[in-house]
């Protein structure tokens, strides 16, 4: 199997890029029956209740990577070129399905209709998906008998598929109006990158777990116990005011995973060393600067044209609002729900292989939901040498280097031929996208995108394994990562920089970086192979780089 050429077939007419931030080298049949469907639904609903020229953003998975293409509203199943600029102009204003997006286009402008989902979400819909999830946490699958796991895997199935569902609604309203404001930002020549400094602070679901930390810190240095000395958290329970803190924070943590989406990620409560490591960052280093500087808004607010300056500030305000939502969002409605499917897989895992079903426990993790349930309820279902052909192919597609692109490569459409709203809503959506990956620009090693304004020395932690290199991280340890995701939240605030090999501005990390104030260079293309684990190296956010000092 691992001698074979792999093919990369393109799954589908038009053009499919490869998305490597948003997915693991090779998931699960559970990740893989929850990403595509939710994508396409919600962003197919996104896109008609926004009055966007397009159908949605179709996802497939090749050899175990994750592709995505914006599907046209019209011709989505071809591969016909983009019809000459004249006819796409006639088009956009003739065809009765463009005629209803321009119209909804303009309404969402003019009534504000981003905020609508913004303003339910902080008001009542997090509190819902809370306590949805604590309601699934208080079920214990280890209290279970089979035929009740199985209910449980199918319920929290279930759940997973419409918090995904309406993440990916809600990342269409988050990421509307950031987009929005960087179009016309970028069309007026000014820097996304101090743009998107401007947004800082804007965003507190980020630094809730370090917020948290740093009670628990304060909590024990003012009953005299040395935070930089904890070994366990046992010293941490210790003081009954610290405990119920940390016992608060675990409570909506411990089972959300951390290192990946999947279900094969280690949850928080799977890694205490990193949330002691945590606390002890929090007590070593002052609370994180995080609000933005007003004389960088100033300077850029002076270079708006002085007709667009009102546009420019309602734009600004919407996507602070929407910023808040991004972090926010997933932690709840992917995150958690996906940890607490894990936590019903390990357990059915423990049975299965106690009872010779299954040839190891992690062998569970090769069952979809459906396999699963029907497994414990007495269904035959795959067999154990099966799974264990099965952990074999995604071990294998997990050593493959994906091709950036699939499919019949032509030039898209030129949004100036739409009609004037709907070419609003494409360049926000294709801003966002384009932001979200590293420049399309030559890379460079170990150069990228700079987030922050100071540079920062000290050990490098590459995480090949995520769970691994968590758990080893020190204090003020910086973090080399290929991609991060929210799910990173709950332990990024004991790292003292950070490195990313891929993503954008707008990518996670980028956002991460700048709510928590730490140094970091994102798509710093070779920093998994470049920088070997243990070195000495230094980030230079101003600069953009990546420097070694010394190898261990």
């Amino acid at each position: 199997m691992t001698d074979r050429q792999p093919r990369w077939t393109p799954p589908g007419p038009g053009e499919w890029e490869y998305d490597g931030t948003h997915s693991p080298p090779s998931p699960t049949r559970v990740f893989r029956s929850v990403a595509v469907p939710s994508a396409e639904t919600a962003y197919r609903r996104v896109f008609e209740r926004m009055g966007g020229p397009l159908d949605t953003i179709e996802m497939r998975f090749v050899n175990g990577k994750l592709y995505r293409r914006l599907r046209p509203l019209v011709g989505g199943d071809s591969n016909m070129a983009s019809p000459p600029a004249p006819v796409l102009w006639l088009a956009a204003r003739l065809h009765p399905a463009f005629r209803r997006r321009e119209r909804q286009a303009r309404q969402t402008f003019a009534d504000d209709a981003y905020l609508q989902p913004i303003s339910e979400w902080e008001h009542s819909e997090r509190r819902q998906w809370v306590d949805a999830n604590q309601a699934l946490q208080a079920t214990i699958p280890i209290e279970l008998d089979d035929n009740e796991l199985a209910a449980h895997v199918d319920e929290l199935i279930a759940h997973n598929l419409a918090g995904w569902t309406r993440h990916h609604e809600l990342h269409g309203t988050d990421m509307g109006p950031i987009g929005d404001l960087l179009a016309h930002t970028n069309r007026w020549g000014i820097d996304p990158v101090k743009v998107m400094e401007t947004l800082y602070g804007a965003s507190p679901a980020t630094t809730e777990a370090a917020t948290a930390a740093r009670n628990i810190a304060d909590t024990l240095s003012a009953n005299g116990v040395d935070v930089g000395a904890l070994t366990d958290l046992d010293q941490v329970t210790a003081v009954p005011e610290a405990g119920r803190l940390l016992d608060d924070y675990l409570s909506t943590y411990r089972w959300r995973v951390v290192t990946s989406y999947d279900i094969e990620g280690a949850t928080v409560g799977e890694l205490p060393s990193a949330t002691l490591n945590m606390i002890k960052r929090a007590g070593a280093t002052d609370a994180p600067t995080t609000d933005f500087d007003p004389a960088v808004l100033a300077a850029i607010r002076a270079q708006v044209p002085a007709e667009h300056g009102d546009d420019f500030d309602e734009m600004w305000q919407w996507a602070r609002r929407a910023y808040g939502l991004r972090d926010d969002n997933g932690p709840l409605t992917a995150e958690w729900p996906m940890g607490l499917i894990r936590r019903a897989y390990l357990e059915s895992g423990r049975r299965l292989a106690e009872a010779g079903r299954i040839d190891e426990a992690a062998h569970v993790f090769e069952l979809d939901g459906p396999e699963l349930s029907g497994v414990l309820r007495g269904a035959s279902g795959p067999s154990a040498d099966e799974l264990v052909q099965r952990r074999a192919e995604r071990d294998w597609e997990s050593s493959l280097e994906p091709p950036i692109r699939l499919g019949k490569t032509s030039a898209p459409p030129n949004p100036a031929v739409l009609p004037p709203m709907m070419r609003r809503m494409v360049e926000a959506v294709t801003t966002c996208v384009e932001l979200l990956e590293p420049p399309p620009t030559e890379r460079r090693p170990l150069t990228g995108t700079g987030i922050g304004r100071r540079t920062y020395q000290g050990v490098a932690r590459v995480a090949h394994s995520a769970e691994e290199v968590i758990e080893r991280m020190e204090p003020g340890d910086i973090l080399v990562a290929a991609w991060t995701a929210p799910t990173y939240n709950a332990v990024m605030a004991m790292a003292g920089a950070l490195v990313v090999q891929e993503g954008g501005l707008l990518c996670h990390a980028a956002v991460m970086a700048r709510e928590l104030d730490l140094p970091a260079v994102i798509g710093a293309d070779s920093a998994m192979t470049d920088i070997v684990d243990g070195s000495l190296i230094e980030v230079d956010p101003v600069a953009g780089a990546v420097r070694v000092l010394s190898t261990p």
